[in-house]
């Protein structure tokens, strides 16, 4: 895909919640277009639909209204096992709470999405090396999460997210 194309365009995307009798606006028509290679920020206050909004991009929720688009791929369009290989071969996910499975260890955490996507057992345990040893943790592999500092555990979490080489 050429520089110059979207990998993620959202067009009028629309989110509300009922809470009760009331109806809470958390996205009101946002257009965002992020182009290859591009880095971006979100900031805004809490509550203001950051989270929201990445959960759109990321296919782990659906748009009142409105379209997300990954890759020129419109997710309204997928079924569940297409937009469960989108996700899986497509997006990484750093979750706000890293979300990492506290029995198992970094280095199982992090071959994890491999071993999903169905890569061999000895590729996901090079590759999982490799990507610890990328975010500084080589001499942490067999630590489970509740060994690990904070920060420790979101460089885990990085190496997960960069497992499946997503877009």
């Amino acid at each position: 895909m050429p520089a110059n194309e979207y990998v993620v365009r959202t067009k009028d995307l629309f989110k509300e919640f009922t809470m009760g009798d009331s109806v809470l606006l958390a996205l009101d028509g946002v257009q965002l277009d992020i182009f290859r290679g591009e880095y971006i920020s979100i900031m805004g206050p809490s509550g203001s639909g950051k989270s929201t909004l990445f959960n759109m991009i990321g296919g782990l929720d659906k748009p009142t209204s409105g379209s997300v688009f990954i890759n020129d791929v419109d997710m309204a369009q997928l079924d569940a096992h297409e937009l469960a290989y989108l996700r899986c071969r497509t997006i990484g996910y750093i979750f706000q709470t890293f979300n990492l499975i506290p029995v198992m260890t970094a280095l199982e955490n992090v071959t994890l999405p491999m071993i999903f996507a169905g890569t061999p057992t000895d590729d996901c345990v090079e590759k999982g090396i490799k990507l610890l040893n990328l975010v500084g943790l080589g001499d942490r592999l067999q630590h489970k999460p509740s060994e690990l500092s904070g920060g420790q555990q979101q460089r885990v979490a990085c190496a997960r997210a960069l497992a499946n080489d997503p877009a």
